[in-house]
């Protein structure tokens, strides 16, 4: 031993210390990459429900025209599926499940597409958890056209005399 100088440990690893910090911070920044991965799946899936619902849209129509029956179209007031129906029967042969962070509220679950193509003109509303907006889905010019809308606040209820 030398005198004066204080013996020096070799140390070899880390610490309990050093691997508990180290951890967290792994674990921690999974978690956030994690969350923005949902976020961002979430966000993609909800922006692509809006062209699918026009496809469906589309697609009810023409069936409706080619086969010159009305088309019935309807929603799950529980899971806001979308069905497309076709005859007396009520045969199924399309559906559009929206995507988990966005839901249908509570108002008209059924119409039909005429044989001529045409639909009553009215305004679907959904909320967002996703992104935290109201969507507003018109029907307008007898179903040919569908615009949509978010906004950050809720529309007014309408009534509707008669």
């Amino acid at each position: 031993m030398m005198s004066g100088q204080k013996m020096r440990r070799d140390r070899h690893g880390f610490t309990l210390y050093e691997t508990l910090v180290v951890l967290l911070i792994a674990m921690g920044l999974t978690v956030l990459v994690g969350f923005q991965a949902v976020a961002q799946r979430r966000a993609a899936a909800e922006q692509a429900f809006w062209p699918a619902w026009q496809q469906l849209w589309t697609v009810g129509r023409q069936v409706a025209i080619a086969r010159n029956e009305t088309i019935g179209i309807f929603i799950d007031r529980q899971t806001g599926e979308v069905t497309l129906t076709q005859g007396q029967s009520h045969h199924v042969f399309r559906r559009l499940k929206p995507p988990p962070g966005l839901h249908w509220v509570d108002g008209r679950t059924g119409w039909g597409i005429t044989p001529q193509g045409h639909a009553d003109a009215f305004t679907m509303e959904w909320y967002s958890t996703t992104h935290r907006v109201w969507w507003y889905q018109t029907f307008q010019l007898g179903g040919a056209l569908i615009y949509v809308e978010a906004t950050k606040t809720r529309r007014p209820q309408r009534v509707v005399t008669s």
